[in-house]
């Protein structure tokens, strides 16, 4: 009798099953794991559950309240606002257009200056948020190096930037932080852009802004796509770095989502609200994810 799994595999294929479903193990229970604690963030949104006291243990639903919550009291929004600021001039404004001017225009070099550039790049990107974070409140403080080298002789009062500007320098920061990433993906991507295609839009009398408008742009689009889906989910979620810096303050200048969330969830001890600020999170990221994810598909 003939073997039905050779209707649907290769030879090959159908004694393997077993490995196949072996290796892919590490991978499910990854997913899993994933589930779990999301499923779990989903049922603790609708309760009161708290961090420390009676309701740490004795917690009950409560329904959509905190979901209520996130509309109806100060706070969330204001966090998101924050959010998609520091994520719109941060990682679309800035990582990916500066990252993208940077290959561009590096491309064209060999040498000790594009070698220079590349490693204050890898620096940025390879260096601990903590180091990172250290490294610009001491450049931007008062005795800073802002201050004491460039503003001092020009005659002008220092500046604390981190009070005056904060949301400012921790999007300058988190840019210096990323750019990197940017600029490796689209570096690759214009490596592959056929050459010929570019000289006979040369040929025909397009510039230099008309050829990367017309001729690299489209041809690049998936891979400009793929690096404003990561980098906007990173931005967005990103935690370190800002609270290194900053805290969220001063006041709430900077208080991200994520930071709103460590804040309700450990500082004020009330995880259901947090879970429920999780839970939203999510859904804002799934948005953005399936916006960006049409954006990648071909059209027919």
């Amino acid at each position: 009798m003939r073997d039905p799994r050779s209707s649907w595999a290769s030879p090959w294929l159908s004694g393997s099953i077993p490995v196949l479903v072996l290796a892919a193990l590490p991978a499910l229970l990854f997913v899993g794991v994933l589930l779990y604690f999301t499923l779990w963030a989903v049922v603790f949104s609708f309760t009161d559950l708290e961090l420390f006291g009676r309701k740490a243990t004795d917690w009950s639903f409560v329904g959509i309240e905190n979901y209520e919550r996130l509309f109806t009291r100060r706070g969330f929004l204001e966090s998101l606002w924050t959010t998609l600021t520091f994520t719109f001039f941060s990682a679309i404004v800035g990582q990916s257009v500066l990252g993208f001017l940077l290959a561009s225009t590096l491309r064209r070099y060999r040498g000790s200056m594009r070698g220079t550039i590349e490693v204050c790049l890898m620096l940025g990107w390879l260096l601990p948020d903590i180091v990172a974070a250290f490294l610009w409140s001491a450049t931007t403080s008062k005795t800073g190096l802002v201050n004491q080298v460039i503003l001092g002789p020009l005659g002008v009062e220092p500046v604390n930037f981190l009070n005056d500007y904060a949301l400012q320098v921790v999007i300058l920061a988190n840019i210096w932080k990323g750019t990197a990433w940017s600029y490796l993906l689209y570096s690759a991507a214009l490596d592959n852009v056929p050459g010929e295609v570019v000289e006979a839009a040369k040929v025909d009398g397009a510039n230099g802004w008309q050829r990367t408008r017309r001729v690299i742009l489209p041809i690049i689009k998936p891979h400009i796509g793929t690096n404003m889906l990561f980098i906007t989910i990173w931005t967005f979620t990103y935690f370190p770095l800002i609270y290194a810096m900053t805290g969220g303050g001063p006041g709430s200048q900077t208080e991200t989502l994520p930071i709103f969330l460590y804040q309700q969830s450990f500082s004020v001890g009330k995880l259901g609200y947090g879970s429920a600020i999780s839970v939203a999170m999510l859904a804002i990221v799934g948005v953005m994810s399936i916006f960006y994810l049409r954006l990648l598909k071909e059209p027919k």
